[in-house]
């Protein structure tokens, strides 16, 4: 009788596999999507700085706009290879 009871549940517990395998899914896709956005966020800002140095003249001001630069791009770098992880 356990045979027949296993076997019967069996289609139902698939079903809820499937189901939750989807979700996983729908949901892995959305936090990489959002990993991809900050990413982006962190880079341009990283660029905006590096832009910003350029045109700096002050050595005190060229260091704060170069450590933003170092922090906002290491940020992304650090985003970008768990995206990179996660995808794999």
């Amino acid at each position: 009788m356990a045979k027949d009871a296993k076997s019967t549940f069996s289609p139902l517990m698939q079903e809820h596999k499937d189901a939750a395998k989807a979700e996983g899914d729908k949901i892995s896709a959305k936090i990489d999507e959002a990993f991809e956005k900050f990413a982006k966020k962190m880079r341009d800002r990283a660029d905006k700085a590096k832009a910003k140095i350029e045109g700096t003249k002050k050595p005190e001001k060229r260091a704060v706009l170069l450590r933003r630069f170092e922090l906002y791009a290491d940020a992304a770098n650090h985003i970008e290879e768990r995206l990179a992880h996660r995808q794999d």
